[in-house]
């Protein structure tokens, strides 16, 4: 009988069979291999949809600051920010300025009122800013991490006048640049979302950049009445999922005497505020709201304006010394009008360069008084108008334009009030975004050169 089983056993693997040992330990193998060959797939695909998640991020990040780069390298200096029906102000005269009174009337659209007038009704901006706010969140990284604690982010708004693509054409428009909570079902402003406050974990991809565009449109409407301004808005989601927007500039005062250390620097309207560079365009500080984490800082670039209202230092326009005719003293030497300030620490008009527009006029100018109460007075009166800058030499600025002072007795014009725009150097954008999970921050900064200033 053993013989017969030895054969048969020996005929069993003769013919290809298995033991049941080696089946257990085949199973055994496969099992581990399909549990090997689900783990890499696993992490294979788990990589893969992390790569495309920092792929969207990048891709959303080079979009962003490619828009923004574009628009803000073709900033324009203006004087008058908003739109307005020149000819309708109370000195009832068109001389190509804003003056109060000469508002574009308020109108309506789809979004509600406040077409015109920067999302806020009622207020006209003469000069670009740049405004400082932030918010308190937690993100869904901290959480995992164990961290509780309310993280500050940034919140910035920018408006200016620049040329920018809208519509299928390049335009001149009015563009407002700010960080929004669309998901906040209140707090809505002519279709424009609340800027974030206190963001719960779950919302902060909810986060957007918005841009905000108003231009002129020029059709047959206003070619038939020049009353009429026609102003077309329109409302941009720029990107998602951005949970920082932060925007700083250079400041200089190169007439300084202060022991700073180096060039210009990036600073925020904050730091501006607290070491300002010129007090007149130092920022202001505005009041702090219920449920606001920290204050407000908005930055004008411009000096003075034409509210007499405002309270700004008044410039003086000195009479030239022996110009073109009558030189004869050789002992001394010739200057010409200058206008601006002396021996003035809060204002040297340091930011403005050659080539600079500035418009200068008197309260005559206004419609509130004349000057002198004859022909004689009002000639001798400063002629206002906008002047392009020559030079500029502690505070006192030569101008282009030829100003006759030959009326003015050698005395000097006092009580000149001025409005000009001016652009920094150069500006610094901070984005920060997260994955459409609300992780993987990512933080990128991009330097806007604007102008090359010459001294």
């Amino acid at each position: 009988m053993i013989r017969v089983h030895e054969r048969r056993t020996r005929r069993c693997v003769a013919a290809g069979g298995f033991t049941l040992i080696e089946l257990m330990v085949a199973l055994a193998l496969a099992a581990m291999l399909s549990i090997m060959i689900m783990m890499i797939s696993t992490t294979a695909q788990e990589t893969y949809t992390q790569t495309v998640q920092r792929v969207e991020v990048y891709n959303q990040f080079r979009l962003v600051i490619d828009r923004l780069r574009e628009d803000i390298s073709n900033w324009i200096p203006s004087q008058e920010l908003e739109y307005y029906t020149d000819g309708k102000g109370k000195a009832a005269r068109r001389n190509f300025h804003y003056e109060p009174g000469e508002e574009v009337v308020d109108q309506r659209d789809e979004h509600g009122a406040g077409v015109v007038d920067g999302g806020t009704i009622g207020k006209y901006d003469e000069y670009a800013y740049i405004e400082q706010a932030h918010y308190r969140s937690i993100e869904k990284s901290q959480l995992e991490s164990g961290d509780r604690n309310g993280k500050i982010h940034d919140a910035y708004r920018m408006y200016f006048r620049t040329m920018t693509y809208i519509d299928g054409q390049v335009r001149e428009a009015n563009v407002e640049y700010l960080l929004a909570d669309p998901g906040k079902r209140k707090g809505w402003i002519n279709g424009v979302p609340p800027p974030p406050r206190d963001v719960r974990p779950e919302d902060v991809r909810n986060l957007a950049l918005y841009k905000v565009v108003r231009y002129l449109k020029i059709n047959d409407r206003i070619l038939m009445d020049i009353n009429k301004v026609p102003i077309e808005r329109r409302i941009i989601e720029v990107a998602t999922n951005v949970t920082d927007f932060r925007v700083e500039y250079t400041t200089q005062n190169s007439f300084s005497r202060s022991k700073r250390v180096g060039g210009p620097k990036f600073v925020t309207p904050e730091q501006d505020y607290d070491g300002p560079a010129e007090r007149a365009t130092r920022p202001v500080r505005q009041r702090k709201r219920a449920g606001e984490v920290a204050y407000r800082y908005r930055k004008e670039f411009g000096y003075g304006s034409v509210s007499l209202s405002k309270k700004f230092d008044l410039a003086t326009a000195t009479p030239a010394k022996f110009g073109d005719q009558g030189l004869t003293n050789l002992g001394t030497l010739s200057e010409p009008v200058r206008i601006g300030f002396r021996r003035n620490p809060n204002i040297v008009f340091a930011e403005l360069a050659p080539g600079d527009q500035i418009y200068v006029f008197t309260q005559s100018e206004r419609g509130v008084q004349r000057a002198g109460g004859n022909s004689a007075g009002r000639l001798a009166a400063f002629p206002a108008g906008t002047y392009s800058v020559k030079s500029n030499t502690q505070g006192m600025l030569e101008v282009v334009e030829d100003i006759d002072s030959s009326t003015w007795g050698s005395q000097d014009q006092t009580g000149i009030y001025y409005k000009a725009a001016f652009l920094p150097a150069a500006v610094r954008i901070t984005l920060r975004m997260v994955d459409n999970e609300g992780l993987n921050p990512k933080t990128m900064q991009q330097v806007v050169a604007l102008r090359r200033k010459t001294r």
